[in-house]
């Protein structure tokens, strides 16, 4: 009886062609791949210890693997430390724009430093060892694939506003120590300086008499804040002593202008500049911005805003040595600041950015314009009505008698 080997099983036609595949897979040269001139994708670049220059592999597929084996690797590297199947590349997300490496269970596994791992989410620029660090033969990898030159323009972007951050930041840090106490408030205004002559004879009449003040907000007139709100701080009692939005706003408009053309500071500023100048200095530069900012902030912290309201309406300087809106009403106006109607507020407010230059005296034509405009703000923001505004805006100023002569 002659005994015959076992035939073979017929192959199928789908493990043929699996069979096909895979031996066209493993043959595939992944270096000679061409790409388009301006083509993006990630590399990986592997480095082995006995040479100097890095093989580098684009990585265009979904998923490759990495070991000493020309049949079941992509990417093949022929070194002692390598495992046969060492590691897979696998794309990651829903985009697929970055790679996850995976030890396959080999000897010498994957390193990070000193650190074996076992898998790791690849970022541009990471650099890992196939067996520890230490070893002759190891063999380095690098996954290359830079941001586009946009995203690292918003990077870099980013990392200088960070840095400005930190900047200012430290120098708020230094100025607060260095900042005075705000409480309790300085006196700040003195009474108006008389000059004599040696037969103690004054030589100039003061223009105003003392200084007083009004001891509550409810004692102004009710126009009064609303015409300071309106005209130097909309957002008054909605900041916190500095107004980001005003800052940029000015910033825009001071770029575009070409020059310092808009401030931004806030009535809780104003109170630090006026109450603190030894502090917070004269000179229009950053650094006293900054130390006013400080002096804000610290005046928020501890007051209301209706006391630093208060404050501003009884020690703003008005001109003609007044410091002060119940000085300015009484020595334009004879009058009270708590009597004031809402053209007399609006042009005492209208003053506020240039007070011996746009008195109604002497530059009528100006402050009657700034007047309307500071009407016409309170009007916008609804704090007047539309028949206040136009009764208003048509009125004249007119101011004492004793004012007029003192200033014509």
């Amino acid at each position: 009886m002659s005994s015959q080997p076992p035939s073979k099983p017929p192959k199928t036609i789908l493990s043929q062609l699996t069979q096909v595949v895979q031996t066209i897979h493993a043959k595939v040269n992944l270096q000679a791949v061409a790409l388009k001139p301006n083509a993006r994708v990630p590399e990986l670049w592997v480095q082995d210890a006995n040479t100097n220059k890095s093989d580098v592999y684009p990585l265009v597929g979904d998923r490759y693997v990495l070991g000493r084996s020309s049949k079941s690797c992509d990417i093949i590297v022929r070194n002692p430390v390598v495992s046969q199947v060492h590691l897979s590349l696998e794309r990651y997300g829903r985009r697929g724009r970055r790679f996850i490496i995976k030890d396959q269970n080999s000897t010498n596994g994957i390193y990070r430093g000193r650190r074996r791992l076992s898998s790791l989410l690849l970022y541009h620029g990471d650099t890992l060892t196939i067996g520890p660090p230490e070893l002759a033969a190891s063999v380095e990898l690098q996954y290359v694939y830079p941001p586009p030159w946009y995203i690292q323009g918003i990077r870099y972007f980013l990392y200088g506003i960070g840095g400005l951050i930190a900047l200012v930041v430290l120098l708020i840090g230094f100025q607060t120590l260095r900042a005075p106490s705000v409480r309790p408030l300085p006196e700040g205004v003195t009474g108006p300086v008389i000059v004599y002559s040696r037969d103690q004879i004054p030589l100039r009449q003061p223009r105003t008499d003392a200084h007083r003040e009004l001891r509550r907000l409810s004692d102004f007139s009710p126009y009064l804040p609303k015409a300071v709100i309106a005209s130097e701080d909309s957002r008054f009692y909605w900041h916190f002593g500095v107004d980001p939005y005003g800052i940029m706003r000015a910033v825009v408009r001071n770029l575009q202008g070409g020059g310092i053309r808009e401030g931004a500071s806030t009535i809780t500023q104003q109170v630090a500049r006026s109450l603190f100048p030894e502090y917070v200095g004269r000179a229009n530069t950053a650094d006293r911005k900054v130390r006013e900012a400080i002096i804000a902030l610290k005046l928020e912290t501890v007051y209301s805003k209706d006391a630093i309201l208060k404050a501003y309406l009884n020690r703003v300087y008005l001109g003609i040595e007044a410091f002060g809106f119940e000085d300015a009403a009484q020595f334009y106006f004879d009058k009270s600041a708590a009597n004031l109607n809402i053209q007399e507020a609006a042009t005492l407010v209208a003053s506020l950015p240039a007070p011996n230059s746009y008195n109604p005296i002497q530059n009528y034509d100006t402050s009657l314009q700034l007047r309307n405009r500071v009407i016409d703000r309170m009007h916008a923001l609804g704090m007047i009505s539309r028949e206040e505004a136009n009764r208003a805006r048509r009125s004249r100023i007119e101011v004492s008698p004793k004012a007029r002569q003192i200033l014509s």
